[in-house]
């Protein structure tokens, strides 16, 4: 018995070991001094917590004005480092001292909750900057100078000596954002100076001094000029601006307190903040070796991309333009050729700002890559349409057309509402998107020798696949990319030019295999014509035998669409403190979509559901679904419900046969949410006049056995309207094969969410047939809508 014990106590220790359990952790902060309107956010060393990525935060869900929490999982043993932010560094959080906190620590032992005190934000303290061995450790060897600078317009060589009075001064951020700028009264030459006082282990220790600017300057230390960044000028005639990357050494004299002095001027400040440049300057401290490491790799890294991958994409670019040179006939040629000669400059400009000596070039080298992605796209869907089909779509036109838009507006009138077409551009961008997918479908389905054009569109649906992919590295929201690969736009485009190869040596292929076919096909028309009369004979009997066969199917369906109608409550229930109203309209005589009502011991119970595909068979699950719902007593929680009903389907064997549904439970001020693949439930608060997105995100009933859905408790008040619908009306697609989409469709709610609910369904069934014109109809559209009354 005890060499047994001790196996199982060997086998649990090595599970343990191997398999180390999963612990739930929850931070608090108890902030103070937290400006209105402010957000606060955590950043630290695992994915959860953005592993430290400059301007990769996570927001933290507020309790209270004062109190903020963020939760989440940890491996037993794991060591967790964070920090506490308003959205950058410049807002982090210090001490009563003025201080950074060292990095929060904590090694994951079990389920815990971490409390932690925060008296302090780093821009509103405003305290001088104190450089010590234990503050560079703790920002990692990337010291921000930031507080402490004082300005004065105007341009004296005397304000660089360490010993002249600037307590009169003000003070200032010497990036120089919009709101900072706005204050001055800018004369285009300006001086800062900033007392640093650093601990005597560092004097005379180099560090690396990264300082980036939109103008020009020069940088003194206790007096002493250490770099020129360009030439000061009184004039934007006389002044010079050259941007230097290279990394600069500073070494601080033998004393605490030191003086760092910045002369300054910028003649075109108007000019580059229109581009939403900041004007001034910003300075930082690192730690030597890794900046010129860095430096060094990402010139060899930008190098590479530029002329290996640049020099790759545009050899297809000539490569096809001679195939269109041999033989104009074959427009898709030119087109791909115009396409990779794009893509070829959006991969070399991409990186030439970083090379670039002057704001002015750099803004020349953003607005030649936005043309070159703007001419990608259209000309890379333009080579798709001349590859998939004979004659261009109408369509093309459209898309024409707004390309020229936004090509005049990028290269004549790029500030213009900027912003706007910003979003419009994006928008843009996932039509051609959706377009080069529709036409990949109907190639696959035609299988025609112009069919081949597939190839072409999944290129060019890789290849923006993955520059999307890129944008969210960019920006933050992918911060752990597959593989670490940083950079993965170029392959994508790489991916492109292999597959239109691919589809040129088809193309010559078939033409070759056509020729071979026509020679078979004169000798087989003459045999033809004998069968031809035999074969309309034939067709007039099938005709015949079809129209009896439609006649029954039709009686059918009136009736299985009778059967349909009867599921649904005959009434909405009266529910005191609740009004409510209901609309449903099918895509086909038989739908898939179904609501449902239950009132049980003060709660109301609403299920909504939409079940794949139209028919019979979306009416065979309608039923199954009608069936459970009505033999449920909901004595305990929804989320039961929704799990049996998931094993109940799966267990009867339909095949494809799913259903996305919603089950919504109000009681009094209580609503409690459980979804499975439905489209999320909007909810209109009448206090604040928004509306709310409830998204649960979970698989369809019949979908996955074992598994487990979740619910979410909402508390909602006097006023607030909730709309429960299916995808049939955010999905509704008009005569241009546009889809309306979740966004507008909230939005429209939005507008009329102070309406009576009769009149809220009204409102949004006449949205949907404005937008759907005379196009058809191609999913069911199902409206729940419920107000909670006003006392």
């Amino acid at each position: 018995m005890r060499s047994r014990f001790l196996i199982y106590l060997l086998l649990l220790l090595t599970s343990t070991l191997i398999y180390p359990q999963q612990k739930k952790i929850v931070i608090k902060a108890e902030v103070e001094n937290l400006p209105a309107g402010s957000q606060v956010y955590i950043t630290g060393n695992t994915d959860e917590l953005g592993n430290w990525i400059f301007n990769i935060k996570e927001p933290m869900k507020k309790i209270s004005d004062r109190e903020w929490k963020f939760q989440l999982t940890a491996d037993t043993g794991d060591t967790l480092q964070f920090k506490f932010t308003r959205g950058d560094w410049s807002t982090e959080a210090v001490d009563s001292n003025g201080i950074e906190f060292p990095n929060f620590t904590y090694v994951v032992a079990s389920d815990t909750i971490l409390v932690y005190r925060i008296p302090n934000w780093r821009d509103i303290a405003q305290q001088k900057i104190v450089i010590t061995p234990e503050r560079m450790a703790n920002k990692h060897g990337y010291f921000e100078l930031i507080e402490g600078w004082k300005y004065k317009m105007g341009d004296d060589t005397l304000w660089a000596d360490p010993s002249f009075d600037d307590s009169k001064w003000e003070s200032i951020n010497p990036r120089l954002a919009k709101e900072d700028f706005e204050k001055l009264e800018w004369t285009g030459n300006v001086w800062f100076r900033n007392h640093i006082y650093v601990d005597s282990s560092l004097w005379k220790k180099p560090f690396g001094f990264d300082f980036t600017y939109s103008g020009a300057a020069e940088v003194y230390l206790n007096g002493k000029l250490l770099y020129r960044f360009g030439e000061v000028g009184n004039s934007k005639e006389t002044e010079v601006i050259n941007i230097d990357r290279t990394p600069k050494v500073i070494m601080f004299d033998k004393k605490e307190e030191q003086v760092l002095s910045v002369r300054y001027s910028n003649h075109s400040a108007k000019e580059v903040l229109a581009h939403n440049f900041s004007v001034g300057f910003s300075a930082y401290l690192r730690d030597l070796d890794s900046f010129i490491a860095q430096t060094l790799q990402i010139v060899r890294q930008l190098s590479i991309q530029q002329f290996a991958f640049g020099a790759f994409i545009f050899a297809f670019a000539i490569m096809h333009l001679l195939l269109f040179v041999f033989y104009p006939k074959s427009r898709e040629n030119l087109f791909y050729s115009i396409s990779m000669f794009g893509f070829a400059t959006v991969i070399f400009t991409a990186n030439q700002p970083y090379f670039d000596s002057t704001i002015k070039q750099i803004l020349i080298s953003s607005t030649i890559n936005s043309v070159a992605i703007q001419l990608s796209l259209i000309f890379g869907l333009l080579t798709v349409y001349a590859s998939s089909y004979k004659k261009m779509p109408r369509q093309f036109v459209l898309f024409v057309f707004l390309s020229l838009i936004f090509l005049i507006q990028t290269i004549f009138f790029q500030t213009l509402l900027e912003s706007v077409f910003n979003y419009a551009f994006y928008g843009y961008a996932i039509a051609v998107l959706f377009e080069l997918f529709r036409v990949v479908i109907i190639s696959i389905y035609r299988k025609d020798p112009w069919g081949w054009g597939w190839i072409i569109g999944m290129g060019f649906i890789v290849a923006m696949i993955l520059i999307a992919y890129q944008l969210l590295i960019i920006t933050g929201v992918i911060t752990q990319p597959l593989f670490g690969i940083r950079m993965v736009y170029v392959y994508g485009i790489v991916f492109l030019a292999v597959t239109v190869s691919i589809n040129l040596s088809k193309k010559v292929s078939d033409t070759n295999i056509d020729l071979e076919k026509q020679l078979v096909h004169v000798k087989e028309l003459s045999q033809k014509a004998i069968e031809q009369e035999r074969k309309a004979k034939e067709i007039e009997f099938t005709r015949r035998l079809l129209e009896a066969d439609n006649e029954r199917k039709t009686r059918e369906l009136e009736e299985a669409r009778k059967l349909q109608v009867s599921m649904l409550p005959a009434n909405v229930p009266a529910v005191l403190n609740l009004d409510i109203s209901v609309y449903m309209k099918p895509a086909t005589e038989v739908g898939g979509d179904y609501y449902d009502f239950k009132y049980n011991n003060g709660s109301l119970f609403i299920a909504v559901g939409d079940a794949t595909g139209h028919g019979m068979k979306a009416g065979t699950i309608v039923a199954t679904i009608k069936g459970l719902f009505t033999a449920e007593s909901f004595n305990s929680e929804i989320v039961q419900f929704m799990d049996k009903t998931n094993e109940v389907i799966r267990d009867m064997n339909m095949g494809n046969l799913f259903m996305a549904f919603l089950i919504a439970k109000i009681n009094e001020n209580n609503l409690t949410l459980s979804s499975a693949g439905m489209p999320p439930a909007l909810l209109y608060r009448n206090k604040k006049k928004n509306v709310e997105e409830i998204r649960l995100q979970a698989l369809p009933l019949g979908g996955t056995a074992g598994f487990k859905y979740s619910q979410l408790e909402i508390p909602i008040f006097p006023g607030d309207t909730l709309l429960l619908m299916s995808d049939g009306f955010p999905e509704l697609f008009n005569e241009q094969k546009e889809i309306l989409d979740y966004q507008p469709a909230k939005e429209i709610f939005t507008s009329v969410a102070d309406l009576a609910p009769d009149k809220i369904v009204n409102e949004l069934c006449l949205a949907a047939d404005n937008w759907r014109g005379n196009a058809n109809q191609e999913d069911d559209i199902t409206f729940v809508v419920v107000k909670l009354k006003e006392k």
